[in-house]
């Protein structure tokens, strides 16, 4: 027996000294690069670093969305997947959600991530008191959460809504740090700028001048459950506009700037050392056409008067000259590459002579005014004429700018007119406008039930007062269930009445772009819902350098 034992010692032996010399060969070519840093200039400056006050402030999401963890977080194709959580099942009725918690999640303080910390965090979205955004605590407003052991809870929705799973996105709190802090409490709470989260980046320095956040500093946190950053520290430096961060660029004080503005780009993409990212965002911007007949322009509840409308618009040119090609041009009211986007949707080209065509079927003829010799369409004695109001700014003026010069030479007699107040509050919501220049934020779940659902027609967010019952079926019934399949194919039919109908033009998709640093590799995105997402990937960044060599 002895002598059968030596030979297999010595065999294993030297299969174990083979296999460490391979590994130390191949290791060097596979391992994950670390070592680099990263400085971003960013505009603005950090408020409160609160998962539930970020969402009205860039700087304050941007760092949230490294430094905290939600039950869920959403990819980039828009799904909900989990995050703290291990897993979650939906009940057959779609009221009931079980969430099992991960068991190896801890705060940067080390402590466990419990089902209380998630309890609590539900507490403070539903306080009567929450400071954050209103729509964000109606939504919680309604669930009922229950401990139903130390690693599981249930939610209870009043009702079947598909999109509950974009609520378990929201950071969860820490109750051990925050215990005795009252909701309303929470905007002056030391944590706000001396944060402890669960995500893979802890804060680590925040500096002040005067009252004012000058820059923070991140570092991996070790204990994350998830996947290291190859980064070893993030910096954040604020300054008062995007132009002053491209000289901090330029001078050497950071290695990338956020947002870039349609102003500052074309400045950037000279700069050297500097690439430039672009990024489609989950947002449409629209022409909005109050199709109610006592709006002041009967012609708008005409159809054919909308399609026409839509016809006459070279919206490929908008988005080139007005836009300098910061946006892509829309078809529908969901984001391509997103998983309710229906690509066969009817698409409008730029027609102007079939626009003539559908104004003369519709009743139309086209006159001239002696006054000023311009043309205009004209029936029953009234005109196709208009006021379209827009955000004071030059981006927005811009784009309506070039919308009134292409309208006008189809013979629509149309004026911009700057809002210098809030459009939404003082126009849209009083329904007191014929057409508007918006752009419609699509966060998370593609429901548009708020906007399009004839419900809302009145008091709601239908600003347009479309009115289809078709339409408002189809949506009630798409957030109804969680068959995915199911309502992919409801959108479809609503994408499709939709480009129809046409209660509002759809303009463009709006693009996102950010410079970084030559230097690293890596900063590359897909659709953003929000500006935060460029950061999606930030811990794979790694200086070029450093990437490693393929084994041949």
């Amino acid at each position: 027996m002895r002598s059968f034992r030596l030979p297999l010692l010595l065999l294993i032996v030297g299969i174990v000294a083979i296999a460490l010399i391979v590994l130390q060969l191949v290791a060097p070519r596979i391992a994950r690069p670390t070592g680099a840093t990263y400085t971003e200039g960013v505009a603005g400056a950090p408020q409160a670093i609160n998962p539930l006050l970020c969402a009205l402030n860039e700087a304050d999401r941007d760092l949230c969305a490294l430094i905290f963890s939600g039950l869920g977080r959403m990819n980039e194709a828009g799904d909900v997947v989990p995050d703290l959580a291990s897993t979650w099942s939906i009940s057959e009725d779609g009221i009931t959600y079980t969430i099992k918690l991960r068991t190896d999640a801890t705060w940067h303080d080390g402590k466990p991530v419990t089902v209380d910390d998630v309890l609590f965090t539900v507490g403070m979205l539903q306080s009567p008191e929450f400071p954050g955004r209103a729509d964000q605590g109606a939504a919680w407003g309604t669930v009922s959460a229950t401990i139903l052991d130390d690693n599981t809870l249930r939610f209870v929705l009043g009702q079947p809504y598909a999109g509950f799973l974009d609520y378990l996105t929201v950071g969860i709190l820490p109750r051990h740090i925050l215990t005795g802090t009252a909701a309303r409490a929470l905007p002056q709470a030391q944590f706000n700028l001396q944060p402890i989260g669960s995500g893979p980046w802890r804060l680590v320095e925040a500096q002040t001048a005067g009252s004012r956040v000058s820059a923070v500093t991140l570092e991996p946190y070790r204990g994350y459950y998830g996947a290291k950053p190859a980064l070893t520290r993030l910096t954040f430096r604020y300054y008062a506009n995007t132009a002053a961060a491209l000289d901090a660029f330029r001078s050497g004080e950071v290695e990338g700037v956020a947002r870039l503005t349609l102003e500052d780009q074309a400045r950037a993409t000279g700069m050297p050392g500097l690439t430039l990212y672009t990024a489609k965002m989950t947002r449409y911007t629209a022409l909005l056409l109050n199709t109610r007949k006592d709006s002041g322009t009967v012609a708008l509840a005409d159809k054919s008067v909308r399609q026409a409308l839509m016809y006459a618009l070279d919206r490929e040119r908008i988005v080139r000259d007005a836009l300098g090609r910061q946006g892509v041009v829309a078809d529908t009211p969901f984001i391509p590459d997103t998983w309710a986007y229906a690509s066969g949707v009817r698409k409008y080209g730029y027609d102007p002579e079939l626009a003539r065509q559908l104004l003369r079927n519709a009743g139309y003829e086209l006159a001239t005014d002696p006054r000023s010799n311009q043309p205009f369409w004209l029936k029953d004695g009234e005109a196709i004429a208009f006021t379209l109001l827009h955000a004071d700014d030059p981006a927005r003026k811009a784009v309506a700018d070039a919308v009134v010069e292409q309208w006008r030479a189809l013979g629509i007699q149309v004026a911009a007119q700057p809002v210098g107040r809030n459009l939404e509050r003082d126009y849209l919501a009083t329904r007191q406008f014929q057409v508007a220049l918006v752009e419609v934020p699509l966060e998370g779940d593609p429901d548009q039930y708020t906007f399009w659902h004839s419900s809302q027609a009145v008091r709601g967010q239908n600003y347009t007062g479309y009115d289809n019952k078709d339409v408002s079926d189809w949506l009630d019934a798409a957030r109804s269930t969680s068959d995915r399949a199911r309502r992919f194919d409801l959108y479809r039919k609503f994408q499709e009445a939709f480009a129809e109908d046409l209660p509002a033009l759809l303009l463009y998709y709006p693009t996102y772009s950010f410079g970084v640093s030559s230097r690293i590799s890596g900063a590359q995105v897909g659709v953003m819902s929000y500006p935060s997402d460029r950061l999606r990937n930030v811990g794979d960044w790694v200086e070029r350098s450093a990437v490693p060599t393929p084994a041949r």
